[in-house]
């Protein structure tokens, strides 16, 4: 039943042609950072990690402020083509679980925000490449990207959580642009705020911020921050569609 909901949500989502948003969204990304980075490349030009500033500029702007936003965006889109339509009603009436619904419309977006962290390393590959950047530490931004999509786990959740409860496409996505701002202050905050605030974990497993591998410690704090944010706002999510009556 689970596989099934799931290749359903992916057919609706493939004909919002949602791809071609997040193409658009990491070349902005990654144009950015390179700008920031050729702008200042004098200043670290023979140093051996140029390829480390060069995936910090991109990957700040896409982990700590786009790609949340897009999430919201995502999460809004996924849970209106139930509320357009009458669909919801539709659903309410057959032998669907809310869990399973829930659990579809979750791992559906996550399989979107794997291929957009795949489109962001390729595109920031190519920007290393044109741009000439010497000894490219490949396999560690891949692992990066890879620890990244861990941490959208959290914002998918609580988005899913906001589009669900509020019904409505424009104010979950200004939930996730206020979130993805909160987590952008708490970077001045400090540090230990910006590891538990759950809009952070992206830039958290991208190592945007720090450019270094993770630590034992540090590492198991963001998993189990990661699982605690996706487990509540999953509960909650279901919790919300049982109690419905409309």
């Amino acid at each position: 039943m689970l596989k099934e909901l799931i290749i359903t949500e992916l057919i609706k989502l493939r004909k919002s042609y949602f791809v071609f948003f997040l193409l658009g969204f990491n070349i902005l990304s990654v144009l950015i950072g390179s700008v920031i980075f050729s702008a200042n490349r004098e200043v670290f030009q023979n140093d051996g990690n140029q390829s480390l500033v060069l995936w910090g500029q991109s990957s700040l702007y896409s982990s700590q402020l786009f790609f949340p936003i897009l999430i919201g965006v995502l999460c809004a889109v996924s849970w209106q083509f139930e509320e357009k339509g009458r669909n919801w009603q539709r659903i309410s009436i057959i032998p669907v679980k809310k869990r399973m619904l829930v659990m579809a419309k979750f791992f559906s977006i996550q399989l979107f925000t794997g291929i957009n962290q795949m489109i962001f390393l390729i595109i920031f590959t190519l920007s290393a490449w044109v741009l000439k950047v010497p000894a490219i530490q490949f396999w560690h931004f891949a692992l990066w990207s890879i620890l990244g999509w861990i941490g959208t786990f959290s914002v998918t959740a609580i988005q899913l959580l906001f589009s669900i409860q509020f019904r409505q496409f424009t104010f979950p996505i200004l939930l996730s642009a206020a979130g993805a701002i909160l987590g952008l202050m708490t970077l001045f905050i400090g540090d230990f705020l910006f590891q538990l605030f759950p809009y952070s974990q992206i830039a958290v497993g991208m190592r945007a911020r720090t450019l270094t591998v993770f630590q034992g410690q540090e590492f198991l704090m963001f998993c189990v921050v990661t699982v605690f944010y996706s487990a509540i706002a999953l509960f909650l999510s279901i919790n919300v569609l049982n109690n419905r009556e409309d």
